[in-house]
C-alpha cells in the first residue's frame, strides 16, 4: 500500500501512555499504520523527523472567535493556531436569537476561511434555545453547549434583550436533565463564579481609590468566589447524573474543592484550566492587557493549579482565546474598570505548556493528554487528539531544543499584542499537520491553505 505521507524516526508522544520511537503511515487523511523503527514504506511524501517529538495535534475547546471581530476574519487568523500546534478548535459562540439562521453562517465562515478543523459550542441564553436544543443536536450535529453562571440574572442587561433565562441553579438542573435525556454524549460547559459576591465586591472597590492593575481586578472575584460555584455545579451535576466541563479554572481554592470531594468528580466531569492561569500572576508585566474573567490570581493559585494537573483533578487545557487588538481592548479606556475582557491567547500554546510543564515535572505524555486526547474525549471528537490507527492524521512535530522569545508578530496574526510577550519557550512545532496536510513546514506557515479547515459533525 502506497502511503500519502510517511513520518519516520520520530519520538511519538502517545497521550497519557508514554513516548516511543516509531514511524507513522498516513493515507486519505487518516493514520493507517504505526510501525516499528526501521520499517520502511513507500509514500508520496516522506518526513524524516529524527530527533523530533510527534505530538497529536492539539484540540483547543475554549475559543471565542467572532466576539470582537467578524468571525470570518477570526477564522482566517487561525494560522497562529497552526504555528502553536493546534489543529482543531471548539468555538464558543452566543447570540440571543435562535440559532437556526446562525449555525449555517458560522459553518460557512469557517469552511471558507479556517486553516484548521472546527466545531461549535453554543451559549444557551433563552427559552427558544432550550426549546430548539434537540433540533440543533439532530440537524447540525452539535453535542456541547455553554452555561454562563457569570451572567446569572443579568442576561437581559448584558445583551439588551427581554427574553433571557435566569441562568440560575434551577436552570442548570433543568438543562443538565434535558441533556441527559437527549444523549450520554451531551456535555454542558460551565463558567463558574458566584456573581452575587462578585458584584458586591466590585461595587465596594469601585467606591474606593484603587490602582489600575490585575491585582485590583483579582479582588473583584477572589478564589473562593469560583470555588463555591464549582462545588455547587458539581453537586447539582452529581444529583442529575449529567456531564459537565468546568471551563477556565483560575483558583487554588477550586483545586482544594476538587481534591476534597472526589466522589463528585468520579464520572461526568472534566475540568479545564488555561495557560494564563498557569503562566501569569496578578503581578504579570502584561498588566491589564491580561484582564479576563475569572481574574488571574496569585503565585499560590498558579502553583495549586499545576498541582491539580499533576494529581489529575484538572484534565484539560483551553486557551480562552479571544482575538482582539489593543485598540479594541482599551477602546473604553485603560483603567481597571474600562479595559474589556479577553485577549489573544493561543499563540505559543504548545511550547509554553512544554516549557513550564517540564520545569514542574509534568511528563510529555501528560502534556499531550491534557491538550489533546482528554479535550477530544470531553467534546465527543473521537477522531481527534490521539495517535491511533483510524484517527485523523493531525500532528504537531516539535523540536524540544528550539527556543524562541515570544513576540506578537511571530504568529502572522492580526492581533497586535500577546500577554506572553517577552517570555522564552522551548519546544516549537517544526511541522504542523492536519489530516495529512502540512500547515507548518520548517516552522513557517503554509499560507495558501486558507479555507481548508472542515466543520466536524458530532453525533449524539
Amino acid at each position: 500500500m502506497r502511503l500519502d505521507l510517511f513520518i519516520k524516526n520520530g519520538h511519538v508522544v502517545f497521550p497519557g501512555v508514554g513516548v516511543k520511537k516509531a514511524n507513522i503511515g498516513v493515507r486519505g487523511g487518516k493514520i493507517v499504520g504505526i510501525y516499528e523503527p526501521g520499517d520502511e514504506y513507500e509514500a508520496a511524501k516522506v518526513l524524516d523527523v529524527e530527533g523530533l517529538y510527534v505530538f497529536p495535534g492539539l484540540v483547543d475547546a475554549h475559543q471565542h472567535l467572532g466576539i470582537y471581530n467578524d468571525i470570518a476574519d477570526d477564522f482566517a487568523d487561525t494560522v497562529q493556531h497552526a504555528l502553536s500546534g493546534v489543529t482543531t478548535v471548539v468555538n464558543y459562540y452566543r447570540e440571543p436569537k435562535g440559532y437556526h439562521d446562525v449555525i449555517p453562517r458560522l459553518i460557512e465562515a469557517g469552511e471558507q476561511n479556517s486553516y484548521i478543523d472546527f466545531t461549535f459550542s453554543l451559549g444557551i441564553l433563552t427559552e427558544q434555545h432550550i426549546a430548539e436544543l434537540e433540533e440543533y443536536v439532530d440537524q447540525y450535529k452539535l453535542t456541547s453547549f455553554k452555561f454562563f453562571r457569570n451572567y446569572e440574572r443579568r442576561l437581559n442587561t448584558v445583551f439588551n434583550i427581554d427574553n433571557g433565562i435566569d441562568l440560575s441553579a434551577a436552570d442548570l438542573v433543568r438543562l443538565l436533565t434535558k441533556f441527559k435525556e437527549i444523549s450520554p454524549k451531551m456535555v454542558l460547559a460551565i463558567h463558574d463564579e458566584n456573581m452575587d459576591i462578585n458584584r458586591y465586591l466590585t461595587k465596594e472597590l469601585m467606591g474606593q481609590e484603587v490602582e489600575d492593575s490585575l491585582r485590583t481586578w483579582s479582588k473583584t472575584s477572589p478564589g473562593y468566589v469560583e470555588a463555591e460555584s464549582v462545588l455547587s455545579t458539581l453537586y447539582l451535576n452529581h444529583v442529575v447524573g449529567g456531564n459537565v466541563f468546568l471551563v477556565h479554572l483560575s483558583a487554588g481554592a477550586s483545586v482544594d474543592v476538587l481534591e476534597k470531594v472526589p466522589w463528585l468528580t468520579q464520572s461526568g466531569v472534566k475540568v479545564e484550566t488555561c495557560p494564563h492561569y498557569l503562566l501569569l500572576t496578578e503581578d504579570a508585566p502584561a498588566g491589564l492587557k491580561a484582564k479576563v474573567g475569572p481574574p488571574i490570581h496569585s503565585q499560590w493559585d498558579q502553583d495549586r493549579l499545576w498541582e491539580g494537573i499533576k494529581s489529575g483533578v484538572i484534565n484539560a487545557i483551553g486557551t480562552d482565546h479571544c482575538p482582539n487588538t489593543l485598540a479594541k481592548k482599551f477602546k473604553k479606556g485603560t483603567g481597571v474598570w474600562d479595559a474589556l475582557f479577553g485577549f489573544p491567547g493561543v499563540g505559543g500554546l504548545l511550547p509554553l505548556m512544554i516549557t513550564e510543564g517540564l520545569k514542574r515535572g509534568v511528563s510529555l505524555e501528560r502534556i499531550a493528554d491534557i491538550t489533546s486526547k482528554q479535550v477530544a474525549d470531553a467534546f465527543n471528537l473521537p477522531q481527534k487528539g490521539r495517535i491511533e490507527i483510524g484517527a485523523d492524521a493531525d500532528f504537531a512535530i516539535v523540536d524540544l531544543n528550539e527556543e524562541k522569545t515570544i513576540t506578537h508578530d511571530m504568529f502572522y496574526s492580526a492581533c497586535d499584542y500577546s500577554v506572553y510577550e517577552g517570555m522564552t519557550a522551548k519546544g516549537w512545532p517544526v511541522y504542523t499537520i492536519s489530516r495529512g496536510e502540512l500547515l507548518v513546514d520548517g516552522g513557517k506557515p503554509v499560507l495558501e491553505k486558507k479555507g481548508r479547515g472542515k466543520f466536524i459533525p458530532r453525533y449524539a
